[in-house]
């Protein structure tokens, strides 16, 4: 690492609420069985500003934190089977114990032990990060980096949700929330040849569904809009709130497969006999595992999204964090490293 600069700027959450700090800060060394990765870009997502708004309950010990996990950068440090040079995407997961059920069963993002790159690992608000070799996945260069970002936790959350699930050409899927991730899930539904209607209060965004290809985009309230379109054989839930589930249980075709994916804590009223009488399929999703983002980054270098991306550079975090907080970001906004 002689070439190297020993010292990083990276953006430090020093307590639960605070404004992030920009600092100077010691460059990682990479030991065994990591890589040093020099950023190019990195999404802000809401679970950012979820942690950074003290939502999220964390020990003081914790702090001073990294942020971010929607990184992509290259490899310029570190040994392992990847060559300096390669572009890699900087997830969420950071790493698994590789051993349990879920890990060896292919479900890693179950793991209990599992750790969260800028929660329980140093995150991604950096200009140099550490990569575990073994979570170490290429980027295609056909990705661009900016754009890229949100594919690894907005992209991949909506892909890995959809997997849970058994498609059918043809069938009907319900994506409840028009933000970054119910963008992401009306492209790849359309894709993978599902008809899609969007519920989505906004009525700007609505219309963008439509003009995207949604074959109905209604209000929250629109119950009977849904039932006359067909009804509901899959849901994927974006909307951080249990009001939406009266509407996901009246929508609900036999069989119907839903799949819960935004935090929300509170109970909801769910009927055993809906449940018998129905034969649904109701689980949560979060995220997605290594094989997953393989799979969805060479869906990606093939399908390019129209999810607006907005590039902002990395000494403006904090403003970027208040818009994203007042709900003035319509797409996705991306740090770009470029430059000191």
């Amino acid at each position: 690492m002689s070439d190297l600069p020993t010292m990083m700027r990276a953006a430090l959450l020093d307590a639960p609420g605070a404004a992030l700090r920009l600092a100077e800060v010691p460059v990682p060394v990479p030991g065994p069985g990591q890589y040093l990765v020099r950023l190019e870009a990195c999404g802000l997502c809401h679970s950012d500003l979820h942690v950074q708004r003290g939502e999220e309950p964390m020990p003081p010990e914790a702090f001073p934190l990294i942020l971010g996990h929607e990184g992509i950068g290259r490899i310029v440090a570190g040994e392992g089977p990847l060559p300096h040079g390669t572009r890699v995407g900087l997830p969420w997961l950071y790493d698994t114990c590789l051993g349990c059920g879920p890990c060896l069963g292919g479900h890693e993002t179950f793991c209990t032990a599992q750790r969260a790159r800028g929660l329980d690992a140093p995150g991604a608000f950096a200009e140099y990060a550490l990569l575990e070799t073994r979570f170490a996945l290429p980027i295609p260069e056909e990705v661009d980096p900016v754009s890229g970002g949100p594919l690894l936790c907005a992209g991949l959350t909506a892909w890995s949700a959809l997997e849970r699930c058994e498609v059918h050409a043809g069938a009907r899927l319900l994506v409840i929330g028009a933000g970054g991730l119910g963008q992401y899930a009306l492209e790849i539904g359309l894709a993978r040849g599902l008809r899609v209607a969007v519920v989505e209060p906004d009525a700007r965004k609505r219309a963008e569904m439509r003009a995207r290809g949604a074959s109905l985009a209604v209000a929250p309230g629109e119950v009977q809009a849904i039932r006359d379109w067909g009804g509901a054989d899959i849901t994927l839930n974006f909307a951080p709130t249990p009001k939406v589930w009266d509407l996901i249980a009246a929508v609900a075709n036999p069989l119907s497969q839903i799949v819960a994916v935004a935090l929300v804590h509170e109970p909801v009223a769910l009927s055993m006999m809906w449940l018998i009488n129905g034969g649904h399929r109701v689980m949560g999703s979060s995220v997605g595992t290594r094989a997953e983002l393989s799979a969805f980054l060479a869906f990606a270098a093939d399908h390019p999204f129209r999810v607006a991306v907005e590039r902002v550079p990395f000494a403006d975090i904090n403003a970027a964090l208040e818009r994203l907080a007042a709900g003035e970001v319509a797409g996705r906004i991306v740090l770009d490293f470029g430059g000191r």
